[in-house]
């Protein structure tokens, strides 16, 4: 939007006058709104900066939409810990296969053990539960439990022959857990 040099000036002084105002008192500074001559809301920050209010913040180009994985159970077995998964296609389309790496880590940051468990022909808004056991290491020995992998999915435009690294699990949103620390 194009303001004519009056209106700019109107503004600049304006806003100069109430930064003045409130730098003359230090006690009462704080986020202050107004609205200008045509009665778009202005926000004047108490660090000296000013935004308009309605303004939208710039979408994130890179933002893609996200199933979801969620570490719903853990078993305490003698000499082993197992984990229940669920995926939940909140796409817009079939994820017919992805098969991520779950890598359990000690409380050193050593790497105990990866393995991987595939969920496939999950239809958008279904949901698939798996399990995975991992043998030797207890529970409590398991400080994260890390998602990586899953380069070779089938959902949408990438399949087995899609050389874009990182994209397949760039759909799957991992939720936090009071279990262990779950993460990508």
């Amino acid at each position: 939007m194009r303001f004519s040099a009056a209106k700019r000036a109107s503004l600049k002084s304006g806003l100069a006058l109430m930064a003045l105002t409130f730098a003359a008192l230090p006690a009462a500074r704080a986020d202050f709104e107004l609205s200008d001559a045509q009665g778009k809301r202005i926000l004047l920050k108490d660090d000296g900066t000013w935004r308009y209010v309605d303004a939208k913040p710039a979408a994130d180009a890179k933002a893609t939409p996200q199933a979801e994985l969620v570490l719903t159970r853990r078993i305490e077995a003698p000499g082993s810990c197992t984990f229940e998964f669920t995926v939940t296609n909140t796409l817009p389309y079939e994820i017919r296969n992805i098969v991520p790496d779950f890598t359990v880590t000690r409380a050193n940051g050593v790497v105990y053990l990866s393995q991987n468990v595939g969920f496939e022909l999950i239809r958008p808004g279904d949901s698939r539960w798996r399990q995975l056991r991992f043998d030797g290491i207890a529970c409590a020995d398991i400080a994260t439990l890390k998602v990586s992998g899953g380069d070779r999915c089938d959902m949408a435009e990438l399949n087995r022959f899609s050389e874009a690294k990182g994209e397949c699990l760039a759909r799957l949103h991992v939720r936090p857990s009071d279990l262990v620390k779950f993460e990508k």
